[in-house]
């Protein structure tokens, strides 16, 4: 297999995100215990890239194997237009999901079986998303699920695992968590409901009836406002109830920025031109959140 098409068929680009959410997760610890372990936190951030790349792998074999479209199997699937190696890609994947499971098995020694669960939970949906007799990309709760999974569930791994042996997380702790991973939760969700909105006619004639479909296309829209509307809104909300520090306020001067970079998406919806504008926008906002709150967990560190 060439650099190019395991490039592109693992989408390891979209990775960066797994680090984003590792400083997100080693900031909130400082934040909150004013330390990190290191030594597992970064073997657990190994295992979510790999995985992260396996998932990609088998979402995009099983997107060309439940396809009806015959102009997406030949035109648009990377896997369709090279399927004279669908042996290679294949092995590739499998071999993926074996680094997986190795690495996977040697963090819960380390740890506990707690990461055991939330491991087999995040692998689980990550190949439920495409496979099965109904998929969850072609149902309406995949934006949920998946935005839940990418900016919560990988968070809560990271923070696990980076208490080992130094903290406690208790179910006061998760809470903070999640309510501190909502901005990105609800950036997330709107990627997924964009990407779902601009693939609206070809997921509906391979067979895909997503949330788009089920809501409508301008109610689709309409969504995706009201989640930035809220992303944004939340940022000061954390900060006057001490769950983000005090340098997020920062944030709220990218809004017309963003806000501008969508307005090519709100006249159309195609996957090959505004698409890209949506995702530079969030991963702008995603990048610029964490990075603020890594400052203020820096900041909390030299003057404690």
């Amino acid at each position: 297999m060439n650099r190019a098409l395991f490039v592109e068929l693992s989408e390891v680009k979209s990775t960066v995100l797994d680090v984003s959410w590792f400083v997100l997760a080693a900031s909130f610890c400082y934040l909150q215990f004013g330390k990190f372990n290191f030594l597992t936190g970064i073997l657990a951030l190994i295992v979510v890239i790999f995985d992260h790349m396996f998932i990609n792998f088998h979402n995009n074999y099983m997107d060309f194997k439940h396809s009806k479209d015959e102009f997406y199997r030949t035109k648009i699937s990377t896997v369709g237009m090279s399927r004279g190696m669908l042996g290679t890609i294949r092995k590739w994947m499998y071999g993926l999901g074996l680094v997986v499971i190795i690495l996977g098995l040697v963090l819960v020694y380390l740890t506990n079986w707690i990461t055991l669960v939330l491991g087999i939970i995040g692998v689980g949906i990550g190949m439920l998303y495409s496979a099965g007799p109904r998929p969850i990309n072609s149902t309406i709760f995949g934006e949920t699920l998946v935005s839940i999974a990418i900016s919560i569930l990988i968070p809560v791994i990271y923070v696990i695992l980076g208490l080992v042996n130094v903290g406690t997380l208790d179910s006061s702790t998760v809470i903070n968590l999640i309510i501190f991973c909502l901005p990105n939760t609800f950036v997330v969700f709107s990627a997924q409901l964009c990407n779902n909105t601009c693939d609206l006619d070809e997921d509906v004639k391979n067979g895909r009836y997503t949330l788009p479909y089920k809501i409508g296309h301008d109610n689709a829209i309409s969504l995706f406002k009201a989640l930035w509307a809220l992303a944004f809104l939340l940022v000061p909300i954390l900060v006057i109830l001490k769950v983000t520090p005090y340098t997020t306020l920062i944030l709220i001067l990218l809004y017309p920025n963003i806000w501008s970079t969508f307005k090519p998406y709100f006249k159309e919806q195609v996957k090959t031109k505004t698409y890209p504008l949506v995702m530079k926008a969030i991963s702008k906002f995603v990048l610029s959140y964490i990075g603020l709150i890594a400052i203020g967990a820096v900041i909390k560190v030299i003057f404690k």
